[in-house]
């Protein structure tokens, strides 16, 4: 039995009570008992529909603030993929190395296996695959999952196996710590610093 329900069970008991009192201070008639009964049912059934209606209401209003929720990590996400496009597009160098052309985000798959690159920058040499995000935490950046995008590259871009690959992640912030664990395994980071974009690619390495 919920809080709610409870209490409202207790409310109109005091209302029947209230209501009913001259009969209490008599013998009850079967007649009576059953005229109770009736209206207690009558106002539990009013009260549940009401608590219904509450919960309606709230459920309603969770599903539009989790769409703005939504919508809102969306546009910041959108956000960050122009910004860092255009930044690239306007300067194409990484790790003191030119590239000739630029790939916006692509989703490829060959029936069985499929990728998704935010950004792959071209020369006819090396490629840079760059994960986007607006705001870089561990829950949404897996190391591992950054360096297996070098063997899915190598899938869906046989021409270019022989390419050295490099990795990247680019963020207009990072979680604290989140940085030097990257650079650790190899992985250039790309962030915005007042208005200029900033590659931090001392550590990086070819996959």
């Amino acid at each position: 039995m919920s809080f709610f329900y409870f209490c409202g069970t207790i409310n109109n008991l005091k209302i029947f009570r209230m209501k009913n009192q001259n009969q209490f201070n008599s013998v009850p008639t079967l007649e009576s008992v059953w005229a109770i009964l009736e209206e207690t049912a009558q106002l539990q059934k009013k009260t549940d529909q009401k608590l219904e209606q509450m919960y309606a209401e709230s459920r309603r209003e969770m599903k539009e603030l989790n769409s703005q929720l939504g919508g809102i990590a969306n546009s910041n996400g959108d956000m960050a993929e122009a910004y860092f496009y255009n930044s690239f597009k306007a300067h194409k160098v990484f790790a003191g190395e030119q590239y000739d052309y630029i790939q916006k985000p692509t989703v490829l798959t060959n029936g069985k296996v499929e990728a998704e690159f935010d950004m792959i920058l071209f020369n006819g040499k090396s490629a840079v695959i760059i994960e986007v995000k607006y705001r870089a935490r561990p829950n949404n950046i897996d190391i591992e999952d950054i360096i297996a995008q070098a063997k899915l590259f190598r899938i869906f871009y046989p021409e270019r196996r022989d390419y050295k690959i490099y990795l990247g992640v680019a963020a207009m912030s990072f979680q604290d710590g989140l940085e030097k664990r990257l650079h650790s395994a190899g992985i250039a980071t790309i962030r915005q610093i007042g208005k200029k974009m900033v590659v931090y690619d001392k550590e990086v390495k070819a996959f």
